[in-house]
């Protein structure tokens, strides 16, 4: 894939699947965390954009991907896993991004091991703080009983319609079917969201990016982080992005990585 090699980093809860690759370029290292039912390997688009960073990585979330399922499947093992993934292949301080549920343990990594992350970019991130009403119907979202219902919900994913909207419906009506996302979906509790104020104890940069066309988190959580982020951090809302920047817009994407990375 686009010269990346790849390898399992084994940890407590199962092998970790990481994709990377050493480049020639003079910017930090990025380190990409994926989404809910997804992958590292869903940022290809994105990779060949990268040229200019010294070195990428793209782990699979524990129970996603080419990783293991852990046989107890739910938050506390899908950080433990990563965690411990993300200690052994992050030799230097490095960028790191995560878009939504990526975004979340972004966070939470950051927030860990603040001596590892030089920069932290967020696009749509989960976990900011809500009510059990709001929690509820959020989880409901992501529950795809028909194809009327996933063809919805990847139409809300993306900022345009796909013309291959019924293909992605069947993928993610799969995919979120099977029993770790399940798993994921009905852990999610209120004592995991991020507190008021919790969050500005980060003193690394940060980038909050929140599309324009965002439709699957609701405003009030791009409110929470505004609200509750470092003041250091800054909030961009790029037009023609949705939930899914990597897949709306990969060069985009890419280049405000390249530039953010640049700034440190």
């Amino acid at each position: 894939m686009q010269g990346y090699g790849h390898r399992y980093v084994p940890t407590s809860v199962g092998r970790v699947h990481v994709l990377e690759k050493e480049q020639h370029g003079g910017l930090p290292p990025l380190v990409l965390l994926h989404g809910l039912s997804s992958a590292g390997v869903h940022y290809y688009r994105v990779l060949k954009h990268l040229a200019q960073m010294s070195r990428v990585v793209l782990p699979d979330l524990p129970g996603h991907g080419f990783s293991d399922v852990p046989g107890r499947f739910d938050e506390e093992a899908m950080i433990a896993g990563l965690f411990e993934a993300l200690d052994a292949v992050i030799d230097r301080p490095a960028v790191l991004c995560g878009t939504s549920l990526g975004g979340y343990l972004a966070l939470r990594y950051a927030l860990a091991r603040p001596q590892k992350v030089l920069g932290l970019v967020l696009a749509s991130p989960g976990g900011a703080s809500m009510g059990a009403e709001e929690l509820r119907l959020l989880r409901a979202r992501f529950r795809l009983g028909s194809h009327r219902e996933a063809l919805d919900f990847a139409d809300a994913l993306f900022a345009r319609r796909s013309r291959i909207r019924h293909l992605y419906a069947v993928g993610l009506r799969r995919y979120f079917q099977l029993p770790q996302t399940l798993a994921v979906l009905e852990g999610m509790t209120l004592s995991q969201l991020f507190l008021p104020g919790q969050l500005k104890v980060l003193s690394m940069p940060v980038l909050l990016l929140w599309g324009g066309h965002e439709r699957i988190l609701p405003l009030s959580h791009l409110q929470f982080f505004v609200e509750n982020l470092p003041a250091h951090a800054r909030v961009e809302r790029p037009a023609g992005w949705g939930h899914s920047p990597f897949l709306d817009d990969p060069e985009g994407f890419a280049r405000r990585l390249v530039t953010f990375a640049a700034a440190l």
